[in-house]
């Protein structure tokens, strides 16, 4: 059996400390240990903001596949605050939960499980603490240095990949793609290379919020709103759904046989209002926004801490400005 629930319900270091948290941003971003505070806090507070004004900083054309984006994608440095603010997410904890105790249901231990677009690592540091045999892709330079650090804060091994080709040929046993679809230009490709690499009956998991295209998701794809709710998406790719919530946060899937109703009842109750996100996507972006609301406790930690790193520095609490009152004019 793989190891018990609470192994991936405690959150992954450097998440449970804040001066932890600030060096390995500052390390991240090259931006100083005041200016990690405020955008921090700015993020805690409003979720996407970093994104949002560094998007408008580079002028970038947004919900619109482009050259530009790829190279917003390389060079900015706000996505870093936006997943560590997102990973602290009550609604990402709960997300983070229930794959790990269908991916402990579904697999044995040593298990080869690919975490697709893993971002900052948290993903793959909590699976390869259940003791499954993770490997992390993740294109980003800064993203797979930061991860690299969560491994070893975590006490955990997992190898890295920046790209397809540096993938193992032998296929996996389960592949994990959190919140990626909804940024490639093809997400039916992308799902026809994840059959190609998981082995029979292999797992998928997935979380894709096709519909959120607001102002602080400018790399989130309109022409990706199409998807919001299709099942039809991963049937064409060869996939058949085994399992989710209502709201499809996360859905799993089987490379070939479908599960039961009784496992697939939430998320075909849930499918119809998924599809009307392709035409009322405000709307279900604000409601996304509702469930993404600040951690106030957190939040109260991290002013606290940004206080007291203040006064060490001798700099009143009045002088401590926003990201956005530090940008030129």
């Amino acid at each position: 059996m793989l190891k018990e629930q609470q192994t991936l319900l405690r959150l992954p270091r450097p998440l449970t400390s804040a001066g932890d948290l600030v060096t390995a941003l500052a390390d991240c971003t090259g931006d100083s240990r005041q200016m990690v505070l405020s955008r921090l806090v700015d993020e805690i507070r409003c979720s996407g903001i970093n994104v949002r004004r560094e998007a408008e900083d580079f002028k970038l054309e947004p919900y619109v596949w482009s050259d530009r984006l790829l190279e917003f994608y390389r060079d900015s440095t706000a996505f870093a605050y936006e997943t560590v603010v997102w990973n602290r997410s009550r609604l990402k904890q709960s997300i983070r939960q229930w794959m790990g105790d269908f991916l402990r249901r579904s697999l044995a231990p040593g298990s080869r499980v690919l975490v697709y677009g893993d971002g900052l690592g948290f993903d793959s540091a909590g699976l390869a603490a259940m003791g499954l045999s993770v490997t992390s892709l993740e294109p980003s330079d800064r993203g797979r240095r930061f991860a690299a650090g969560v491994f070893r804060q975590n006490g955990v091994t997992v190898r890295q990949a920046s790209g397809d080709g540096d993938l193992p040929v032998d296929p996996f046993d389960a592949i994990v793609c959190l919140d990626v679809l909804e940024h490639v230009p093809s997400p039916p490709d992308m799902l026809s290379e994840f059959h190609r690499r998981l082995r029979p009956d292999g797992v998928l998991i997935v979380s894709a919020p096709f519909f959120c295209t607001e102002p602080f998701r400018p790399t989130h794809l309109a022409a990706n709103r199409r998807y919001s709710g299709d099942l039809g998406l991963y049937r064409r790719a060869g996939f058949s759904p085994l399992g989710g919530d209502y709201f499809w946060e996360p859905i799993a899937f089987r490379k070939g046989r479908a599960g039961s109703l009784l496992e697939t009842g939430l998320l075909r109750l849930g499918q119809p209002l998924l599809m009307t996100g392709r035409w009322l996507w405000p709307v279900h972006s604000q409601v996304a926004r509702w469930m993404l609301r600040s951690d106030r406790v957190w939040l109260r930690e991290i002013t606290e801490f940004q206080r007291l790193e203040s006064s060490d520095n001798g700099i009143s609490g009045g002088a401590c400005r926003s990201e956005s009152d530090s940008r030129p004019a």
